[in-house]
């Protein structure tokens, strides 16, 4: 449960239960209704029974045509005046996707800056290094609602990608868009198991299933849905064996037609060995004195026997993942033109970074507290025999306690020429988050494991842990927080003039409470409270009935902890953004997309000026010369500057293409491309006007394509390409003169083919896939140049693998 100071939240909590308990009281009620349907034929009934379904759509291919994401309702997405991409479960489980954040992919506008191209095991809150149209992430959400981490795609219907500010739609939001997953649900039209085995490259393996089943209890329905994944994921580096678990149990009960109870309950583990990545030095002189200019060059480079897939990892440190989700749900017809649906939904997560022995630069996310390392011997110089490994002991876990619950209604009120759909509601999220970490007392000899810089090697895993390892209650080493966001929305969405014109204009008033503790020793949180009421306007016009053209007009929130020293809290970011784009379904529906041209402006947050007075500077001015001298010894004011201010001003500016073609019912085509311009235009700190984010791309492209046959000799066979080619990444401004400093260019491409035939009567599959043909090479550190004068911009490039899966499928 989660406890808050603030008696404003308070009460803006006792009136949401207020509200859903009105709700849920409903369900008693035998009201007749007449459930209106979504369909292609009928799109301007968009208020269904259950508002918030989506069916998985199997055998739909890559094209969805409606949306609940964008508008709490289903809606087709050709009637909302915004830039939506669908991921369809079609899409990923015939590209062999895991995890929905490895589909970024093949939305051009998104960039995974911290994706592992090597395994798709990703654990460390992947969603913090996606880029929406140049603005940086943090996380996700989950039918509508918060989500730190990826799942399993095993639990999802579909992924939907919002371009844009969403605060209108969702409360805290991020200037350049937001990924909303689609869990699952109960299938009340068929009933069916399907059962997936996959062996891959390097003994990765993979077994899944998805079991559906509905009846008549009691004169109402009911159902239940389980799905559940297990792998044991490893890749080509040594000590990689890791594993993926992942169940997920629904059930449904329709008791009468108007009424709907859903409960959700969902487990997740992962686990992935530290220390898979590689240690670097820069470059020295042969005294062994550093250069200084920007090297970072990976042990291999002096140890050319050693390969890049060889690392010291004792494969037992593990970074894991252990998530929990359960969620209840009642859904409410009331006469023929309200529905209203309530929800009440507790989550945990535990991340253990670290928990063992690591070796300080191994990419261990423990590594900052291990310590130890790339050891040079005697000589100082690296590459040497007397060079060795340090490994040194640490624990460290983030762990967040979340509760949400909420309310929504969705209203028809149709006139003989205007359809109006009304949404309203109101939700109510709380977290209490804490991290903690372990180290050994006695800092001054501390206990380390060493190892010669060979490869194959034994890396001992059953060392015992040192007998003084203590927590650590000051820094970082535990931090504590509760934390308390509630919302309250409302759109309207209008349709008129023989459904040409579409008008949708949405509202959302968001407060915020967070209450931060510096570190295990205070007594006293620092508080800050932020509210932001953030609208939406959108408009689209039907030109003829294939081509629309909209535009459209949003905002974005998302809360800043940080002070400077004098403890001024920072401004939240916000986020303002103007859209324009055509939106398309030529010859008959089969060339369907978007053309968008945007600008966004985010400002606030925070930023670090050298110049800037401070606290120590304020003192440093009240001061005596003697007094100066004992406070602040050897220093001038000079050397005091610096301090947090409020953030920049950056502006994105970009226009983007994304197109699924179908010329017939064997072949389907997804393009999508993206270009933006992303920078800093206003500043205190002026020497960053101009820079952009890290990790920024300017322009990329992805094309998926399948061909199946449908009859004939062949008629179940299909095979599919897809390509993804990106402009070189930004990484830094260290280049010569602060210059920026690129990865280079990218081009990954994929392959996959199927068969569909009869094993004892029932449906089975066979496919192939194939991901990295083009080998494309991994980047790391930043080549030696020789010379002091000479910063370095090149990186160093190492070689990766193809990787081969077949998976089998039987469905029954």
């Amino acid at each position: 449960m989660m406890h808050t100071r603030n008696p404003t939240f308070a009460r803006r909590r006792a009136l949401l239960t207020t509200t859903a308990t009105v709700a849920l009281a409903l369900t008693a009620n035998t009201v007749t209704a007449q459930t209106a349907t979504n369909s292609d034929e009928n799109a301007e009934d968009v208020v269904t029974l259950s508002a918030f379904t989506v069916e998985s759509e199997k055998g739909s291919g890559y094209r969805a045509t409606n949306s609940i994401a964008a508008t709490r309702s289903n809606t087709p997405i050709k009637d909302v005046p915004l830039n939506i991409q669908v991921f369809t479960q079609d899409l990923y489980e015939d590209l062999l996707i895991t995890n929905q954040t490895d589909l970024e992919a093949y939305n051009a506008s998104l960039v995974n800056g911290g994706a592992d191209h090597r395994s798709s095991n990703a654990i460390q809150q992947a969603y913090n290094n996606f880029i929406f149209r140049g603005f940086i992430q943090n996380w996700g959400i989950r039918d509508g609602l918060r989500e730190y981490d990826p799942i399993d795609t095993q639990g999802l219907a579909r992924v939907e990608v919002i371009k844009g500010p969403a605060a209108p739609l969702y409360g805290l939001a991020y200037p350049g868009g937001i990924m909303n997953n689609i869990t699952k649900q109960v299938d009340f039209s068929e009933n069916f198991t399907d059962v997936r085995l996959t062996a891959a490259s390097f003994g990765e393996n993979r077994a899944t299933i998805d079991a559906n089943y509905s009846g008549e209890v009691g004169g109402g329905k009911f159902g239940v849905r389980f799905n559940a994944a297990h792998t044991t994921s490893k890749d080509e580096r040594a000590h990689s064996e890791g594993s993926i678990k992942y169940t997920q149990a629904q059930l449904a009960w329709q008791p009468t037609p108007t009424t709907q109870i859903e409960f959700l309950a969902e487990r997740g583990y992962r686990e992935k060995p530290n220390g898979l990545s590689y240690f670097a030095t820069g470059e020295v002189d042969a005294a062994g004195n550093a250069l200084g200019n920007q090297t970072s060059i990976p042990l291999q480079e002096f140890f050319p026997e050693i390969s890049y897939e060889w690392n010291w990892s004792d494969g037992v440190n593990m970074r894991s993942l252990d998530t929990k989700l359960y969620r209840g749900k009642v859904t409410q017809a009331v006469g023929e033109n309200l529905v209203l649906s309530a929800y009440l939904q507790y989550s945990a997560r535990k991340q253990i970074d670290g928990d063992g022995w690591d070796a300080n630069g191994s990419g261990g996310a423990d590594s900052w507290e291990a310590g130890g390392g790339w050891l040079f011997g005697a000589d100082n110089l690296p590459g040497t025999a007397d060079d060795s490994i340090q490994m040194g002991y640490s624990y460290r876990d983030w762990a967040n306690n979340m509760h949400a619950y909420g309310v929504t209604g969705v209203y028809k009120l149709d006139f003989d020429s205007v359809q109006n759909t009304f949404t309203f509601g109101a939700n109510v999220w709380g977290e209490h988050f804490r991290s903690r970490s372990h180290t050994q007392a006695n800092s001054a000899n501390k206990q380390t494991r060493e190892f010669p810089i060979q490869q194959g090697i034994a890396i001992n895993p059953s060392y015992a842990p040192p007998t003084d390892v203590q927590p650590i209650t000051d820094g970082n080493g535990y931090t504590h927080e509760t934390n308390s966001n509630d919302y309250y929305f409302a759109s309207w969405q209008m349709a008129a003039l023989d459904n040409r014109l579409k008008i949708n204009a949405s509202v959302n008033r968001t407060n915020l409470n967070l209450l931060q503790w510096a570190n295990g020793q205070a007594a006293v949180p620092a508080e800050t409270d932020q509210s932001k009421t953030s609208p939406m306007v959108g408009a689209m016009y039907d030109i003829t009935d294939e081509i629309s053209i909209y535009a459209v007009t949003s905002s974005s929130l998302f809360p800043e902890t940080t002070k400077d020293s004098f403890g001024t809290q920072m401004p939240p970011q916000v986020g303002k953004g103007q859209e324009i784009g055509i939106k398309t379904e030529l010859m008959e529906g089969k060339l369907s997309g978007t053309v968008s041209l945007y600008q966004i402006n985010q400002t606030g947050g925070f930023q670090v000026d050298g110049t800037a007075e401070n606290l120590n500077t304020s003192r440093w001015d009240a001061m005596t010369a003697a007094e100066r001298a004992v406070a602040f010894p050897g220093q001038t004011r000079g050397d005091l500057l610096g301090d947090n201010v409020p953030g920049a001003k950056q502006e994105s500016t970009g226009y983007e293409l994304d197109l699924i073609y179908q010329p017939n019912r064997n072949w389907q085509i997804l393009f999508s491309y993206a270009n933006n311009d992303q920078e800093v235009v206003e500043a205190i700190n002026t020497a960053t006007i101009g820079q952009s984010t890290s990790g920024h791309v300017d322009s990329q492209f992805s094309i998926l394509t399948r061909y199946s046959i449908l009859d004939g000799t062949f008629d179940g066979l299909w095979m599919g390409l897809g390509v993804h080619r990106a402009d070189g990444a930004l990484q830094d401004y260290n280049g010569p003169g602060g210059a920026a400093r690129f990865n280079p260019s990218t081009l990954r491409a994929e392959v996959f083919a199927g068969y569909s035939f009869k094993f004892f009567d029932y449906d089975s599959t066979l496919q192939l896939n194939v991901k990295n043909i083009t080998r494309q090479e991994e980047f790391f550190g930043w080549q030696a140049t020789g010379s002091a004068a000479t910063i370095a911009t090149k990186r160093y490039e190492i070689p990766t693998k193809m990787r081969f899966s077949l998976t089998w499928g039987l469905e029954f």
